[in-house]
């Protein structure tokens, strides 16, 4: 045989192997080495669980700065005096303190009821000194009425409650829980605090109250719209801050490029926690969401190294969520651009492990059938699936709840679990499935890259609205 002839299918060989590997490398354009370098920084010891409003979320919003630059993405922070931007947007925390003992007072059969703080209740969060409001009873599937103070009841309230916080109700009210009650008295001895921020927005806070078996059947026979009055008297506040980092890639197209797609993750967590159980006391959150923030960074780090998108996309990288929400609340509150322009936000939250609950490739979405934005990403690759944990009412509980509050449609990305290190000291990059983790963020890159460039706008499905 001529050599001439063994070379020539050798060469046409050689030239598909290295097209399809071509081919293969650009459907999968984040690599797992960038997925775990980056972890092995967000999620080390050194950065002492990236704690709400510390030093170490500073840090992190300055990594994801650096990070940023790198990749060519504009600053979209805050101004300094001289006009140029940064991509840090700091957040003034205002934190008071109750000098003496909150009381919750309403009138049943025209006799005032006096609850006390330690005694027949505990406060767990207090959002402004003095709170007025109409009595509604609600059970947890319920949504409250803006201004109420909400008496809600059903299963795992307390697991719900964080879907309650931004409904506009002034306090939701629960029943204690046996946990509570064991320890009752050491709650009753912290120091009750509120916090509000700077900007247009208002407190970021609604008063949490935790009555008594008795007090919460005495409250079940209450008439709606029974005033309910919460008061107590404040110490000096003390001033913190909290960070968001913000980078933009401004879109192309004369029509588009005025519309916004919002890509965010929290980059916070619960920082060092001494009264924890057990020698590890630093609670790095890797999972939870230094593996949200690291999606978004890489999505960031292959949106810009593209063709410029027609929409203007938006990374942020929001501070306090664990506290608050702080960083998301002032966000949306003080838009770099009409709130109208906001055509859709994609959180990324827990995309560290897969869920058995779903096939092995796929995430799914809070809020699948809220709206149609989870269904046409589907449709153009993006491997989301519904919720499988709908008792959890996960929608309600990660940043994008307080976009979808003010109208704007918003979910989040997830593989969460329900695994037993959430909020634990466990959380570590031990713990991380990177071969899943860079998998799932690969499958998002076609449907968003369509996202950002169509003239498709999402809409709320009747009736789903938050």
């Amino acid at each position: 045989m001529k050599l001439k002839s063994i070379l020539k299918p050798l060469c046409l060989l050689l030239l598909l192997l290295n097209t399809a590997a071509f081919i293969a490398a650009q459907s999968q354009p984040i690599k797992q080495r960038n997925v775990r370098a980056h972890m092995e920084f967000l999620a080390s010891d050194a950065m002492q669980g990236r704690g709400s409003g510390t030093q170490f979320e500073w840090i992190a919003g300055q990594y994801m700065a650096a990070q940023m630059r790198q990749f060519g993405i504009e600053p979209a922070g805050d101004s300094s005096e001289s006009g140029s931007k940064s991509y840090i947007q700091t957040i003034t925390i205002s934190r008071n303190s109750f000098v003496d003992v909150p009381k919750f007072t309403y009138s049943s059969n025209g006799s005032a009821v006096n609850l006390e703080h330690g005694k027949e209740m505990l406060v767990l969060r207090l959002s402004t000194d003095k709170i007025a409001g109409k009595f509604q009873k609600i059970s947890v599937n319920e949504k409250p009425k803006k201004g109420s103070v909400a008496f809600v009841t059903g299963d795992n309230v307390l697991q719900k409650i964080g879907g309650l916080l931004g409904s506009g109700a002034k306090a939701i009210i629960i029943e204690e829980t046996p946990r509570f009650r064991r320890n009752w008295e050491r709650t009753a001895k912290r120091k009750i605090s509120f916090s509000s921020i700077s900007g247009k927005s208002d407190s970021a806070s609604t008063a949490i109250i935790l009555v008594s078996k008795d007090s919460a059947k005495a409250l079940a026979k209450v008439a709606d719209g029974t005033e309910i009055q919460i008061s107590g008297t404040l110490g000096k506040a003390q001033i913190k801050h909290t960070w968001n980092a913000i980078g933009m890639i401004k879109g192309t197209d004369a029509k588009l490029s005025s519309e916004v797609i919002l890509l965010s993750a929290h980059m916070d967590h619960l920082g060092v926690r001494k009264n924890a159980r057990g020698k590890d006391k630093i609670f790095n959150g890797a999972d939870d969401d230094a593996s949200g923030s690291v999606a978004v960074l890489e999505l960031a780090r292959v949106l810009a190294k593209g063709e410029k998108p027609k929409r203007s996309v938006y990374f942020v990288f929001f501070g306090s969520e664990e506290a608050g929400g702080f960083g998301a609340t002032y966000f949306v509150k003080n838009l770099p651009f009409p709130k109208e322009k906001l055509i859709a936000n994609l959180e990324f939250e827990m995309l560290g492990r897969p869920d058995k609950k779903v096939a092995k490739d796929e995430l799914w979405l809070t809020g699948y059938k809220r709206s149609n934005l989870g269904s046409e990403l589907a449709k153009r690759g993006a491997k989301l699936v519904n919720d499988p944990h709908p008792e959890q009412n996960f929608f309600r509980r990660s940043d994008n709840y307080t976009l979808a509050t003010q109208g704007i449609i918003a979910h989040t990305v997830s593989s969460y679990g329900l695994h037993k290190d959430y909020h634990r000291a466990s959380d570590e990059i031990k713990t991380i499935d990177f071969e899943h983790m860079t998998r799932s963020i690969n499958s998002m890159v076609k449907p968003i890259n369509w996202l950002i460039n169509s003239t498709f706008k999402p809409k709320w499905h009747k009736g789903k609205k938050p």
